[in-house]
């Protein structure tokens, strides 16, 4: 453990070190439940990238604390670190993000992992070895939870966007026979043309209202089994 806390000497140590905890933490929570609420919604960014995002900006501050306290003798700008880790991180973070055919935004999570890469390359590079350590238990601990909530929670939500293809227009009369014996509810039906894994398919975004909560993946296998039906996937 000493070898952890190379640099820190002092009574206030093993608080301090308390305290670092309890914020990430908390930060994990705190950053993971505004995310779980926008992923029910079906914002782009969800759980773990709200989560990831708390995390990265809690281990910058406490870094910077740390420096300020044990490194430079309490001098110093308590705001500098983060606002240059701000405004350089993001453009590289913007770089990963994109909008697929149908409409589907992919890279936020790895946008989000880069930044939180970045405050975790501060904390070390500023000896504070503890910090880094919890917040790299913290992210990979509470990225793989989360990613298990996902397959639970959204996995069995009232609500459900699926991407469809057919070999012709009678697969879609077919499947909205289906929803309509089920009374599950059509909330947005849209053709797409630039979305087809194959070019003379029939290609249809459908977002579904079950009106309760209801397990994907059965209506997934149940629609499969519609006549015509090529592919279908849940974005």
């Amino acid at each position: 453990m000493s070898d952890m806390l190379m640099g820190l000497t002092g009574d206030t140590t093993e608080s301090f070190l308390i305290s670092v905890l309890v914020r990430l933490f908390c930060a994990a929570i705190c950053g993971g439940i505004i995310g779980f609420e926008r992923g029910l919604k079906g914002r782009p960014a969800g759980l773990k990238t709200f989560s990831l995002v708390c995390i990265g900006a809690t281990m910058v501050m406490v870094t910077n604390e740390y420096i300020m306290i044990y490194v430079s003798g309490g001098s110093g700008d308590a705001a500098r670190m983060a606002a240059q880790v701000i405004s350089g991180i993001g453009f590289l973070g913007a770089g990963t993000i994109m909008v697929t055919g149908a409409n589907q935004v992919k890279g936020l999570t790895t946008a989000a992992a880069l930044w939180v890469t970045a405050a975790l390359g501060i904390t070390i590079g500023s000896g504070f070895y503890f910090g880094a350590i919890a917040g790299t238990v913290m992210v990979c601990g509470f990225s793989g939870l989360y990613t298990l909530f996902d397959s639970v929670i959204i996995g069995n939500s009232r609500y459900m966007k699926l991407c469809i293809e057919g070999a012709d227009e009678r697969f879609m009369i077919r499947l909205l026979d289906f929803l309509s014996e089920r009374q599950i509810q059509v909330k947005n039906l849209t053709r797409r043309a630039e979305y087809k894994w194959y070019k003379k398919d029939i290609c249809a975004i459908v977002e579904l209202d079950f009106g309760k909560r209801q397990k994907h993946q059965e209506v997934l296998e149940e629609i499969g089994k519609i006549e015509g039906i090529r592919f279908i996937h849940e974005i």
